[in-house]
């Protein structure tokens, strides 16, 4: 038989790329994404049908190739799948049906989805697949497959849930009909591929799909050490620009000792020259484990804050994951041995009012302005559905009338209504929210920054004109602006989205403002008009604000910087570094970049 395991369509028909990560949080944005999660457990299911059955596996990743429905049904007629096993989310899972329809109807493929949404709606997703997978699914969806009557099979709807799994018996995920190195997390400084060194949580955060959809339980399984280190060595031989690692799993550090263990395993093995960042829970961090982390090559951490308020803390169920004291004490001593620190927000989640989210807000300014922080990601808490905060919001009302499954979607999308506190006041939260970040790291990072880059800027030519790109957060930008402003006789124009642009008006530095409409930069949606006047100009110089040194995830402003016929094009850190940038035109495939 030939069967498709298959991630979501990656662009909707409202022309939204999609950043699929169903056991958490799916979005979308407008003409282009530039982060690709690894799609891990699906791969996991991919590698495990190979290993277990003789059939024809192949593995289709729409998300990452940024395939819409016609494009990815095209490549449904080419293989005519027998079966199709798909891991969709609300935000998705529109797209994701139509396209398994349109495969059932044309070729008589038996249909498989799995997932937050079909496991948080089966009956609904039923009217159009087969089966639907519920909990932890590889097993379930390989029984299937087996010809295992269904009615017997633990984890298929409308049976119970399977058993959690041994993570041990599960082969390394899919790495054959796609590159694990091609997926990529923009914040990830380095070249790093995304990694599971352990699955599950000992937390049950009302708003996570993970915790109630694919455990149900409290659970957290470490993965052999010695088995990790070896998946390490072998994808480092694979691909020899590897820098480094993303452990991307729930929750990386709940057992001390498995996170020493996995430091001195990763020293003992030589490969501590790689970097490493990873998603833990900040109440659990040890000092001790982190030093031991540093030493093997960790450089960051994230974890989830979400809120500074007691009142919502306790709304959301974060339980001991909670501890604002411990908060700090332990971001001060990570920083003084030199860790990065990745923290992840919320707003709008239950409990919240404009007084308590304000506290949040608040938070963030206080931490990145002291250096505490260095990055964040702030989000509307949107109540997935089939998550507690979901089944809370139906009882009491809270959904706004009108949601739609792709409004489902935490990236800037407000879809609950508090009798006290409306979905346009959270949004405005939102704002406020990121608004507090840009100030806080104009304050922490002004000094390094101005300094670094007005060393770096002596390069720039007397009487240029430069174009900067607006790539990055605003706070960057400013700063931009401001290390520029001394260089005689430059011109400095500045483009960017609609939206933000407004925080420009008026800035002294800036001769002429360019806005392009909404969503990421893309040289396949750009105005040709602008585009025109844009080459008119004859810029000197464009300037591409960048988070990372391999250039992943920026094709897509490069693609415009060069689509303006720049007579230099430079990249700029967030330390301040300049970096010479060398396209080749169509494809602005990178030949050369060289730090100034």
């Amino acid at each position: 038989m030939k069967i498709v395991v298959a991630n979501s369509v990656g662009v909707d028909a409202n022309g939204y790329h999609m950043v699929h990560v169903p056991s958490r949080w799916s979005l979308g944005i407008k003409n282009f994404t530039n982060c690709g999660y690894y799609p891990w457990q699906l791969a996991y299911t991919s590698s495990l049908l190979k290993r277990e059955t003789d059939h024809q596996i192949k593995f289709l990743d729409g998300v990452l190739k940024g395939w819409d429905f016609k494009t990815y049904f095209s490549k449904l007629k080419v293989i005519r799948p027998d079966w199709l096993v798909m891991e969709s989310s609300s935000r998705t899972i529109d797209e994701d049906l139509r396209l398994a329809s349109a495969a059932k109807k044309a070729f008589g493929t038996k249909l498989i989805f799995t997932g937050q949404h079909p496991m948080a709606e089966p009956q609904e997703v039923l009217k159009t697949v087969d089966y639907v997978c519920i909990g932890e699914y590889e097993y379930a969806v390989l029984e299937l497959i087996q010809g295992v009557n269904p009615k017997h099979i633990s984890g298929v709807y409308p049976n119970d849930r399977s058993r959690l799994l041994d993570v041990d018996t599960l082969p390394y995920p899919e790495d054959e009909d796609i590159r694990r190195i091609d997926y990529h997390e923009p914040n990830c400084r380095y070249r790093q591929i995304q990694m599971y060194a352990s699955r599950g949580c000992p937390r049950r955060c009302n708003f996570c799909a993970a915790a109630t959809l694919y455990y149900d339980e409290l659970n957290w399984r470490p993965r052999n050490v010695d088995d990790v280190v070896k998946e390490i060595r072998q994808l480092k031989e694979k691909y020899p620009e590897m820098e480094g690692v993303f452990f991307d799993e729930e929750v990386h550090n709940i057992k001390k000792s498995f996170n020493i263990a996995l430091a001195k395993a990763i020293r003992a093995g030589g490969l501590d020259h790689l970097k490493y960042e990873a998603l833990c829970e900040y109440v659990s961090l040890d000092e001790e484990a982190l030093l031991e982390m540093r030493k093997a090559g960790y450089y960051k951490i994230r974890f989830g804050i979400e809120t500074a308020s007691d009142v919502i803390a306790e709304k959301m169920t974060l339980g001991k994951k909670h501890a604002p004291d411990k908060l700090r004490s332990i971001l001060k001593f990570g920083k003084g041995i030199g860790f990065v620190f990745y923290a992840t927000f919320s707003l709008g989640g239950l409990g919240s009012n404009q007084e308590e989210d304000q506290k949040t807000v608040e938070l963030i300014y206080e931490l990145t302005r002291q250096g505490l922080l260095d990055e964040v990601q702030v989000s509307i808490n949107t109540p997935q559905p089939g998550t507690d905060f979901y089944n809370t919001c139906v009882e009491n009302s809270y959904l706004k009338t009108g949601v739609e499954w792709q409004d489902f979607d935490g990236n800037g999308h407000v879809v609950v209504d508090y009798p006290n506190y409306p979905a346009k006041d959270i949004q405005k939260m939102f704002n406020k929210a990121l608004d507090a970040f840009d100030r806080g790291k104009s304050v922490a990072n002004a000094s390094r920054f101005l300094d670094t880059a007005r060393k770096s800027s002596a390069i720039i030519p007397e009487h240029s004109r430069v174009l900067i790109l607006r790539s990055a957060r605003q706070w960057m930008i400013h700063l931009i602006l401001q290390s520029l402003d001394h260089l005689p006789n430059v011109t400095l124009d500045l483009l960017g989205q609609d939206a933000v642009m407004d925080d420009f008006h008026g800035t002294p530095q800036v001769n002429n403002l360019y806005t392009y409409g909404q969503g990421f930069f893309s040289a396949d949606t750009f105005p040709p008009k602008l585009a025109d006047q844009l080459r008119a100009n004859e810029y000197d110089v464009i300037l591409v604000p960048l988070a990372n040194n391999h250039l992943d995830g920026y094709q897509n402003v490069l693609d415009v910087a060069e689509l303006l016929h720049p007579k230099q094009l430079l990249g700029v850190y967030p330390e301040g570094h300049l970096k010479k940038i060398v396209t080749l035109s169509p494809k602005n495939k990178i030949i050369c970049n060289t730090t100034l």
